[in-house]
């Protein structure tokens, strides 16, 4: 069922809309308009996947036991939360809904309270090797989701964002091995 829905959103992404985006160094205001369904679709998902990352983030200094794990932890913690200011302002100007649909959904890469959990409960190479799955599985997915966004998203300021996720999914998947 977690691959079907994942699937799902990745194929929602692909058949996005048709609306024209603004040039994003126009100094004129962006219109919610110019954001197609894609381009919406792939804000929501990407900010909750983030989101729902955040927690297992936060369990990696007191959880590990080396310094490689808890220098990845904070780039990846860095990394995200950087992320999500820029998905939340854009998220703001595509004027979507304050409750995200995708919050709390089953799919590859998104970080479940349970998998939280179950990390909580985990200490050195124990969570060491359970954090680097849960973390490897997150930045697949979001990987697919923004090749999917950068082929077939309009606004040119999501399409921006989703080449930085990649460049950035790439150098944090290089330290994650």
């Amino acid at each position: 069922m977690r691959i079907c829905l994942g699937l799902g959103i990745v194929g929602m992404l692909f058949a996005g809309g048709c609306a024209a985006g603004q040039s994003e160094n126009s100094s004129a205001p962006v219109a919610a308009s110019s954001y197609t369904t894609t381009d919406r679709a792939w804000i929501e998902v990407t900010m909750a996947m983030d989101e729902q990352l955040v927690p297992l983030l936060a369990l990696v200094g007191s959880r590990t036991g080396t310094a490689t794990v808890r220098d990845l932890g904070e780039k990846a913690d860095d990394s995200t939360k950087s992320e999500l200011l820029e998905l939340r302002r854009l998220h703001d100007q595509a004027g979507l809904p304050a409750e995200n649909p995708h919050k709390g959904m089953e799919m590859p890469g998104m970080v479940s309270p349970n998998q939280v959990t179950q990390a909580g409960a985990l200490r050195d190479a124990d969570f060491d090797h359970y954090f680097k799955k849960c973390l490897r599985d997150h930045l697949d997915q979001k990987k697919r989701l923004a090749l999917g966004e950068k082929s077939s998203g309009k606004e040119p300021q999501t399409v921006s964002l989703a080449s930085r996720v990649l460049q950035e999914q790439d150098r944090l998947s290089a330290l994650v091995g």
